[in-house]
């Protein structure tokens, strides 16, 4: 008993040491996920991917891409890639933005190194001239040493993950727009017709109209609608070529149009006709059609390819063929063909894209630039660094400090 005592473990400590074994683990676990998911490379696969996707979708427009699950899947998986690798470099561009009241040490074996005589007199110009260049600046002073930081341009420092945020945004949008709906409405002038892609909307064509220039000349196609929701009444408006009609998400284009010509036979044919518009036809041997112009309709009479005789014709008038049929021109009824998408996406889209436009604007407003400067009056000596993505800047602050502590 004695001896099978010794193998036996305290509960306790057993315990404690799971607990540090999973945690262990879990981070671990974790730091790998960030790794994997904030990784260039996985952007780069993705970013081509999704490339790749795009032009199969064009190349084939009948292959539902955008709508498919392993598309979806490509952009949220972007989107998390983007979002890790934003949020795991915030801290850091927080801090530097923020860490005011406190002045972040360096190496001296690593900095320039200049040769004063006054250091209080130094100091003086130095600060002096980055106040006028426009740096925020914090001093600290101890143990016969005066530390200085100055820096500027942190719009510029923020730039780039505004941008990575825009680009999110932008990525959102597009996986919400993938449950986007299409539809169609197709309906005569006074009709009442339903949405094919939103079933409680229905839509009354009250008039269409072809819009002519100055020169004669077709410049645009509109209809009239009147739009309901079960039933209820919520707007009225317009749809033209390039400027749709909206309501609540959902957009009406103008897409095409059509015109029927209803006339009545009497002869050959004793009845009323619907005629499309353009469409040959025959009466007897004779094949005509006639044609919705600006001042009517025109009817063509042809012998083969040829045309032999053209009428305009207006509501009421009458025209007699060769083998005595009579048609008389009774209206003309328009139609339109308008197409209906539902882009929950487009809104999220477009915020996108101003949140790019401002971080791209970002940019220009000057680099982010930290100059940190150790004056040691007891050594007499300066120490600086300056911290610039951009060498030529870097070279031009350290000329300019140069030239202040020397008196140039």
């Amino acid at each position: 008993m004695i001896n099978g005592a010794n193998s036996l473990v305290n509960p306790g400590n057993a315990w404690v040491k799971l607990k540090q074994g999973i945690t262990g683990i879990f981070f671990k676990g974790s730091e790998s996920m960030i790794k994997f998911f904030s990784s260039v490379k996985l952007a780069v696969v993705l970013i081509a991917s999704l490339i790749i996707a795009s032009i199969f979708a064009t190349l084939y427009p009948k292959v539902n891409v955008f709508s498919s699950f392993w598309f979806r899947g490509l952009l949220l998986l972007f989107t998390l890639n983007l979002a890790v690798c934003t949020f795991k470099r915030l801290p850091a561009v927080w801090h530097k933005i923020f860490r005011k009241g406190e002045l972040t040490p360096f190496i001296l074996a690593n900095s320039e190194y200049i040769k004063i005589e006054d250091s209080s007199n130094c100091a003086e110009k130095l600060l002096e001239h980055f106040k006028g260049k426009g740096y925020r600046i914090q001093t600290k002073e101890e143990n016969g040493q005066l530390f200085i930081q100055a820096e500027k341009g942190f719009l510029n420092l923020i730039a780039p993950h505004l941008l990575h945020f825009a680009l999110i945004v932008v990525l959102i949008g597009a996986f919400l727009g993938s449950f986007g709906t299409k539809g169609e409405v197709r309906g005569y002038v006074g009709q009442t017709v339903p949405v094919s892609n939103e079933p409680a909307m229905t839509v009354k064509i009250n008039d269409f109209e072809t819009l002519y220039d100055e020169d004669g000349a077709i410049d645009n196609w509109v209809s009239h609608l009147t739009l309901y929701v079960n039933n209820e009444e919520v707007k009225t408006g317009t749809t033209r070529v390039n400027h749709p009609f909206k309501y609540k998400g959902t957009v009406f284009y103008q897409s095409s149009y059509g015109y029927t010509h209803v006339v009545e036979l009497v002869g050959e044919y004793n009845d009323t006709f619907a005629l499309p518009d353009q469409k040959v036809f025959k009466i007897g041997d004779i094949p005509f059609n006639i044609n919705q112009v600006r001042d009517g309709a025109l009817l063509k009479i042809f012998r083969g390819h040829e045309i032999v005789d053209s009428i305009l014709l207006a509501p009421g008038d009458k025209f007699t063929f060769p083998n005595g049929t009579t048609l008389t021109y009774l209206e003309l009824i328009p139609f339109t063909i308008l197409s209906v998408k539902k882009d929950p996406g487009t809104p999220v889209v477009m915020l996108g894209f101003v949140l790019v436009t401002i971080a791209s604007t970002l940019f220009w407003t000057g680099r982010y630039q930290e100059i940190k400067v150790i004056l040691d009056s007891g050594e007499n000596a300066l120490y600086y660094r300056v911290n610039c993505k951009n060498k030529t800047a870097v070279a031009e602050i350290s000329n300019e400090v140069i030239k202040k502590v020397k008196g140039e």
